[in-house]
């Protein structure tokens, strides 16, 4: 316990001064860059007392830091050299990737920021954003540095260092989606239609523009994302860790392809809506403020659904899973978030049914959009029907993935049955006495149509579980090979004779007496035989 709390406190003063040297160089980057092209049109210089000031302060600081941060390193590595275990701790891995996963995680985004703030507009001061950068990925490649030098092996060391890895990857997934929506778009009209959309929404709007963007840094801000987000996938290609990257894996393949969906039901829309008198221009697909852009959310899909299609092949690789398990994990994540898609259309679909019959006519957009989601999700039935196929035929690859898919819908069924039959509920309740919420009638009809697509759910896939013994926890005992055991072949059995009984009463396996009964039984044997 006590070396324990030495470790801790070392590693607590150690982190603190690094951090502490990280943003007093900060600070001295923003006082030095005020005086560059990178404040902007409308950023004030630096003066040089302020470059003094700041110069100063920071000659200190490192000084200062150095020399105790340097003399707890130096009782760092004492520690390490004599209890080795202390290299691949928790405390140690905690510090470490915990730090290192707060300065990516910070830096990686707000350098993003700065690139797509240059992009849209060269008088955009982005000081901060590099005195932040440089200092956080500075100080994420010594503790990178730092970590390298051990290795965790297991226990919570290990879950920490996971835990840095997927959590830093999800959160990285994250940033590249914003960038991805807000930069893709620009790109493909700039490049492939000279712009057509930016100027048919300004002109239209009124404002004879052209917004200025720089298409290299806009290029350079999605590649920013991409780039760290494949290096952190890469860093974990080799990790043996079953549950964790399943979880984060799945959960992001899952968001790739609600990306495709949503950019096909985005077409659907686009399709459909002149068949209900909407206009629809250039400046809606590519414009600055686009209804119908699926071209943003379609790209970013195939890329992350492809990304991640190969991280599961190297868990293949690995023998972390089957292929076949891969294959069918992979339709099962596909087929759910299309089910949710397609049975949010059908609810709305009741919805408006609804609304109508109460003489409020909904839109011809709300129209449009129930239409777009329910073909957008109609494919999760095609993958269903393939996932029971496979089940019936192949049930030891495919029985995860098929019971994750039944358990997922029918855990969504029972929620939508039981809290939209109690908004259903509440709504007609209050209005009955007396005491309407506002808008009852409307959440009324929300709670009605959630109700019946949950009771339509539960009644389909509870079924399907009670049929197919998805909700049983026990696995089908498997039948124990026999154990065939070799027939041992006796010698064969020689023919007595004179020679043969003496041998053995000379061997000492038979007595006199009976060497004597066995000669008599052969004087006895051949006169039976003559007669």
């Amino acid at each position: 316990m006590v070396r324990h709390l030495y470790r801790f406190y070392l590693y607590t003063v150690f982190i603190a001064l690094l951090i502490f040297v990280a943003m007093v160089t900060g600070r001295l980057l923003y006082t030095l860059l005020e005086n560059t092209w990178l404040r902007g049109s409308y950023g004030a210089l630096s003066t040089p007392a302020d470059i003094v000031q700041a110069l100063t302060f920071a000659v200190v600081a490192w000084v200062i830091a150095g020399l105790v941060g340097g003399l707890h390193y130096w009782l760092i590595r004492r520690d390490i050299q004599h209890d080795p275990a202390s290299g691949s701790s928790a405390i140690r891995s905690f510090f470490l990737n915990m730090t290192e996963a707060l300065s990516v995680a910070v830096a990686v985004p707000v350098g993003g920021y700065a690139l797509s703030a240059l992009g849209y507009s060269s008088g955009s001061n982005v000081i901060w954003a590099v005195s932040l950068v440089l200092p956080a990925l500075a100080l994420a490649a010594v503790l990178e540095l730092e970590r390298q030098r051990t290795a965790a092996s297991s226990g919570a060391a290990l879950v920490f260092q996971r835990l840095h890895f997927y959590g830093v990857q999800l959160i990285l997934l994250i940033s590249l989606a914003f960038s991805w929506f807000s930069s893709i778009r620009p790109l493909v009209d700039e490049l492939l239609f000279a712009g057509r959309g930016t100027l048919e929404y300004c002109h239209s709007s009124g404002y004879e523009c052209s917004p200025p963007y720089n298409l290299s840094f806009i290029g350079a801000s999605v590649a920013w994302f991409v780039i760290w987000w494949v290096v952190y996938g890469w860093a974990t290609r080799k990790d043996s860790s079953r549950i964790l990257r399943f979880i984060l894996h799945g959960i992001s393949l899952a968001y790739g392809v609600g990306s495709i969906l949503t950019g096909i039901y985005l077409v659907v829309e686009l399709l459909i809506s002149p068949l209900f008198k909407q206009d629809v221009a250039f400046k809606d697909v590519l414009g600055l403020y686009p209804a119908y852009d699926f071209v943003s959310p379609l790209t970013l899909g195939i890329l992350v659904v492809g990304v991640y299609h190969l991280w599961f092949r190297q868990a293949v690789q690995l023998e972390s899973i089957e292929r076949k398990s891969m294959q069918f994990m992979e339709i099962a994540i596909a087929a759910i978030v299309a089910a949710a898609i397609f049975w949010w259309g059908c609810g709305n679909l009741l919805y408006n049914a609804l609304q109508s019959l109460s003489a409020a006519v909904p839109e011809a957009h709300a129209w449009i959009s129930v239409i777009g989601s329910i073909v957008a999700g109609l494919v999760y039935i095609p993958l269903s029907l393939y996932l029971r196929r496979r089940y019936a035929v192949d049930a030891t690859s495919a029985s995860g993935p098929r019971r994750g898919f039944v358990l997922a819908l029918l855990g969504g069924g029972i929620l939508a049955l039981a809290i939209g039959g109690a908004t259903a509920l509440y709504a007609w309740v209050t209005s009955l006495f007396g005491s309407p919420i506002p808008n009852w009638l409307q959440v009324a009809h929300t709670g009605l149509a959630a109700f019946v697509v949950g009771a339509i759910l539960v009644a389909i896939y509870l079924w399907a579980a009670l049929g197919e013994q998805l909700l049983s926890s026990r696995k089908t005992p498997s039948t124990p090979p026999v154990a065939v055991q070799p027939t041992l072949e006796e010698p064969p059995v020689l023919a007595p004779t004179i020679e043969n009984i003496l041998d053995e009463l000379l061997a000492g396996k038979i007595t006199r007496d009976e060497a004597a009964a066995h000669i008599r039984a052969l004087e006895v044997a051949p006169a039976k035989i003559d007669r």
